[in-house]
């Protein structure tokens, strides 16, 4: 399971967590409230190990997130007539008593029900954890079903009570409770390929210019899963009350430097988010998740051809902060990259490479692949003169130098490569800002992330 809501997380567990998970369990502190005050005395190698063997199918173990630092873990394991064991345990002492593991049993539950297919959840908590119990009963809807008295002694020989509790989905449908609006990732299916080339066509219909081939983002999505630079394992689509609203899609790319040493790179793209789902973070959080997995395979760094204002915002810099051009040896502003790990990039310069499939769309195979969607009208781009004709004379001597045909090509251009154009001042992009709003193409420093 991979659900985020704001700026908590719940994500699947994986090796690289493994020593964290170590130090959590190794913490007697932390374990005291389980009965093991002296810790579980497990090594990273132990761990890793085990979480090899988890599965959907059967149980899975799960880091909590808060603002990207791990804070606790949440587990849950297949029981008997589509029951699940869960279990919650929040072990950065900072992050209790705010609400936190309420909100991300919330979550847990929700999805548990709605996405994973269990009619029913059990759990239980120690007779003395009180606050618990309020949580399980008063906020959860939980019932308590038995109590187990001195069911066990724990690690000082102290008997140890608990009370058992369970909850139905119908239960939780009909207890009146605000689910917050969470996004739930997981991995693309072969059954959702036609659903994710027609929300990637929506997403990006209305960005096709004159001269360009017309909306080729949703093939260029169909080619890229059948070439050997695909990554499945960083297919993820994004889900929101069940509907399918965003996807994102990575293949292997490389830099090569002057000796011919190459570096194996990531790029994304298309990344789609549906329409009316825009400008609420998924996009974000799309990326933010898929690069926790990538970092955690040990992948280096992405680079992408994407809007230059709106991902340095999300941690990219110009590629050639890092000496790093093109294949043809240039850089501009929308070229960018984003290292996965402090020091990724560090001596790593050259061209940068990726797989031709990008370049092989034409006019012709975009028109043919259309053909397997509903009939779609024409897109037709806003013209510049729509912005020239609000801008003072400097001004429009400046947009015009730099030949743009329509609004859609200025959201390739950086703010501050435009306020560099002789002819331009505050109040001329400002002007800018305020006609490209009108038209709902972003663009700028000030672009949501």
């Amino acid at each position: 399971m991979n659900i985020t809501y704001r700026d908590l997380t719940i994500r699947n567990a994986e090796a690289p967590d493994a020593e964290q998970l170590c130090n959590w369990w190794n913490d007697g502190a932390i374990m005291a409230h389980a009965g093991f005050p002296r810790g579980l005395d497990y090594t990273p190698e132990q761990i890793e190990e085990s979480l090899s063997t988890d599965s959907d199918d059967t149980h899975r173990r799960h880091i909590i997130e808060l603002e990207g630092r791990p804070i606790g873990e949440m587990n849950y394991r297949r029981m008997e007539d589509k029951s699940a064991q869960i279990g919650i345990k929040i072990c950065d002492f900072s992050a209790q008593g705010r609400g936190i593991g309420t909100t991300a049993l919330t979550l847990f539950v929700d999805a548990l029900f709605n996405y994973y297919g269990y009619d029913r959840i059990i759990l239980d908590t120690n007779v003395k954890n009180t606050r618990a119990q309020h949580v399980y009963e008063h906020k959860l809807g939980f019932r308590p079903v038995g109590l187990r008295k001195d069911s066990w002694h724990d690690q000082l020989g102290e008997p140890q009570s608990f009370i058992d509790y369970e909850l139905s989905k119908d239960e939780w449908g009909d207890g009146g409770r605000e689910v917050p609006e969470y996004i739930h990732f997981r991995l693309e299916t072969p059954a959702d390929y036609h659903a994710v080339e027609l929300l990637t066509r929506e997403a990006f219909w209305r960005f096709w210019e004159p001269g360009y081939v017309i909306c080729d983002e949703h093939l260029l999505v169909h080619r890229l899963r059948s070439v050997a630079a695909f990554v499945p394992e960083l297919d993820y689509v994004a889900e929101v009350g069940g509907e399918l609203v965003g996807h994102i899609i990575y293949s292997r790319s490389k830099i090569v430097d002057e000796s011919g040493e190459e570096y194996e790179t990531l790029v994304f793209g298309p990344l789609s988010v549906l329409p009316s789902h825009q400008g609420r973070g998924i996009g974000k959080a799309l990326m933010r998740h898929s690069f926790g997995v990538a970092k955690r395979r040990g992948f280096r760094a992405v680079l992408i051809f994407g809007h230059p204002d709106y991902y340095p915002r999300v941690g990219f810099r110009r590629a050639a902060e890092f000496g790093i051009t093109t294949s043809e040896g240039k850089t501009y502003d929308p070229f960018m990259a984003y290292p996965l790990y402090e020091g990724a990039l560090d001596g790593v310069s050259g061209k940068y490479y990726y797989d031709p499939v990008f370049e092989s769309l034409t006019q012709e195979a975009a028109l043919e692949f259309d053909k397997n969607f509903p009939a779609k009208e024409a897109h037709i781009p806003i013209p510049t003169t729509v912005l020239l004709d609000r801008l003072d004379e400097g001004a429009r001597k400046a947009i015009d130098s730099i030949g743009l045909k329509s609004l859609g090509q200025m959201t390739s251009k950086s703010e501050g490569s435009i306020r560099a154009l002789d002819g331009i001042d505050d109040a001329a992009v400002e002007v800018i800002r305020a006609v490209m709003g009108e038209h709902k193409l972003a663009w700028g420093e000030a672009v949501k992330a």
